[in-house]
């Protein structure tokens, strides 16, 4: 056994450590729930339980906030409240509380208010723990969970039954009842039964009470019939029964009374498994046995019963155990012997504050001891005024804290309209507003468009009367070329070729002046004629105009990414055989490309290529910007302007991009 408390030990360390470090997915919630699973079946000291509980516990706190580790967590502290460290399982209950508090998780809410319930209950602070199954209660009727509900509803009654409220006991529990039948809780349906049946002997409704203990002990057999646990059974049959001998009691038939203690203590081991139910029958059985007149055997019951309650420490008993004894001697007559064992229970249940045993004492006292009748007359009625007080006050206290629950539930709820009612009519108003704003947004940004249509259209008016005028201009130019090479050819050639020529025929005697004039004169048409060619030559192949203004364009380009702009443009292009209006387009082109660049690209550099090829001329704007994804992309004006115009010169669009990568468009016609 001590190898296998080692190796349980370790192996508790190891996979908390393990699941720690890791974190791996949901495996370490499964080594929690194996952790939590075996706690009960190994050889554990209470202290390596709790000790094992509290690593758990606080490696389940800090991890992550949802339901399966919640859950864990309420395996936990259940296992505290088997261990009875209550402290314990009301601090990790109320943590669990402010965790599902975050995740808005009712039904996790509502069970830790009804832990917390428990807690209360088992400190015997009743108002606390009403208020907490009250709170429970409202939500679980929200989730409607019928089992739940029943059973927080079993427990406010079990409160009111505690603290003498038979009445309100009775009502709540028959709630409870209705619940629980639904679900068919053969063990909770069993526990309304005897809970109603002992507050109807509170309210001296004896019979029904009697009918109510008779259904609690068939229960009783279901559950035996269900395979419910046997020693429990065997404890809530005989508890049944000495319940059901003292409301015979109080009917004044003690007979039936001493048949149902004897039932009791004929069941099999009660005096080695339940000593406590043993010594409170024997009692009972002694004091009815001494109401029929019958004091047989009597002394010895009742002193058995007080050595064992003694023994046992079990306070409640021993007063009853003197007060029965000290009226056996009453009946005797021995009322020196009576009065002491009476004055021992008065002292006793009046130190432990049992209020019902104390005044049955004082009763008898009063009865008996004519010496101080007086004072234990005054004393009898001084706690049962303050009993009367305390039991009105309590019963105004819990109907308080039911009403106070159901207020804050209402102001809940009203504050809950009211923000539903203010956030719906803000959204009304954000949506009307943004509406609006959509359609001012339309209208300007059509306005826009419109405007830089008209602008566009303008500018290539202008645009096409410039390229005119250049047109007339260079005709002009050429004309005006034309004529003067024709007149210096035609005329001046010929005239100093005539005058060259007459030259020749001079007289011979003037060889070395003829000679010199004619190498003149050739000179002259020499040059005349390479000014001739030139003009002619430069007209015809040379073309700056076009090639100009697209470099203009160029070099006009900013924008914020400081963009390198170059040009080039293919010195082979004929220029002159392209029509002004396939200028236009060209111009039309390159300046909406640029305009993209400006705006999209981020691009530290943009050139633009002029090329001819064959017969076709390319025109190529690259970048090395951003790029974008040319199948995402939405189409806009400008590249829809650059396709329509490509097709308008009869031309191939093509572009290429890739993120991070750059542009390149590039029309070829």
């Amino acid at each position: 056994m001590k190898i296998k408390l080692i190796i349980f030990s370790f192996t508790t360390f190891l996979s908390v450590v393990t699941a720690c470090q890791k974190k791996e997915g949901t495996g370490y919630k499964k080594r929690v729930i194996s952790i939590l699973n075996n706690i009960d079946t190994v050889n554990l000291k209470n202290s390596q339980k709790v000790s094992t509980l509290d690593t758990l516990n606080h490696y389940l706190l800090n991890h992550e906030n949802d339901s399966i580790n919640r859950n864990l967590l309420f395996k936990v502290v259940n296992q505290y409240y088997y261990l009875g460290e209550l402290e314990k399982y009301k601090i990790t209950t109320k943590e669990i509380f402010e965790l599902a508090s975050l995740k808005k998780d009712k039904a996790h809410i509502a069970k830790s208010l009804y832990y917390i319930g428990n807690y209360h209950y088992d400190k015997s602070q009743y108002d606390s723990a009403y208020s907490y199954y009250n709170k429970s209660e409202k939500l679980y009727a929200a989730l409607n969970d019928s089992l739940m509900l029943g059973t927080t509803s079993l427990l406010k009654g079990s409160v009111l039954l505690e603290t003498g409220n038979y009445a309100e006991s009775e009502s709540e529990t028959v709630r409870a009842l209705r619940l629980l039948s639904k679900v068919k809780r053969t063990d909770l349906i069993y526990n309304c039964y005897n809970q109603i049946a002992i507050s109807l002997k509170g309210l001296n409704n004896y019979n029904k009470s009697l009918d109510y203990f008779n259904l609690t002990l068939n229960q009783l057999d279901i559950l035996e019939k269900e395979k419910y646990s046997t020693h429990k059974i065997l404890k809530s049959r005989i508890n049944c029964y000495n319940n059901i001998g003292r409301v015979y009691e109080k009917m004044g038939k003690y007979t039936e009374a001493m048949h149902y203690y004897d039932k009791g203590l004929q069941t099999n081991k009660i005096k080695k498994e339940f000593p406590r139910y043993y010594a409170m029958l024997l009692d009972n059985l002694g004091y009815s046995k001494m109401k029929t007149g019958n004091y047989n055997g009597v002394h010895e019951i009742l002193i058995e019963s007080l050595r064992l309650s003694d023994s046992l420490d079990i306070k409640p008993i021993v007063i009853s155990n003197k007060i029965n004894i000290g009226q056996y001697f009453l009946y005797k007559k021995d009322t020196i012997k009576a009065l002491t064992y009476i004055k021992e229970g008065f002292s006793l249940s009046r130190k432990i504050k049992y209020s019902e045993l104390t005044l049955q004492s004082l009763k008898l006292l009063m009865e008996n001891d004519t010496k101080n009748k007086t004072y234990y007359t005054n004393e009898y009625l001084r706690i049962d005024d303050s009993l009367q007080e305390v039991e009105r006050i309590t019963r105004n206290k819990f109907a308080r804290i039911a009403y106070e629950t159901d207020l804050v539930e209402e102001k809940n709820q009203v504050l809950l309209k009211r923000n539903t009612y203010i956030i719906g009519i803000t959204s009304l108003a954000i949506l009307f507003f943004a509406v609006l704003f959509i359609i001012y947004r339309l209208k300007s940004r059509n306005k826009e468009l419109f405007f830089i249509k008209e602008q566009q259209e303008a500018n290539e008016k202008i645009y096409q009367l410039m390229l005119k005028h250049q047109s007339e201009t260079e005709q002009a130019r050429k004309e005006e070329r034309n004529r003067i090479a024709m007149e210096l050819h035609d005329g001046i050639v010929n005239s100093v070729f005539t005058t060259r020529f007459n030259l020749i025929q001079l007289d011979s005697t003037q060889i070395d002046k003829k000679e010199q004039l004619v190498k003149e004169l050739e000179k002259t048409e020499n040059e005349i004629r390479r000014v001739s060619h030139d003009l002619t030559q430069n007209l015809l192949f040379e073309d700056k105009s076009f090639p100009e203004i697209v470099a203009n364009l160029v070099e006009s380009q900013q924008n914020q990414y400081n963009t390198k702009f170059d040009v080039s443009v293919d010195k082979y292009i004929d220029w002159s055989s392209v029509s002004s209006a396939s200028k236009i387009h060209i111009y039309r082109i390159i300046q909406e490309a640029l305009q993209n660049s400006n705006k999209y690209s981020k691009a530290e550099r943009c050139y633009i290529m002029l090329l001819k090829t064959a017969d076709k001329i390319t025109i190529r704007i690259w970048d090395n910007g951003i790029g974008f994804n040319t199948e995402k992309v939405k189409r806009g004006i400008g590249l829809k302007n650059i396709k329509d115009r490509t097709k308008t010169l009869n031309g191939q669009l093509k572009i290429t991009s890739e993120i991070g990568k750059g542009t390149t468009i590039e029309v070829v016609f």
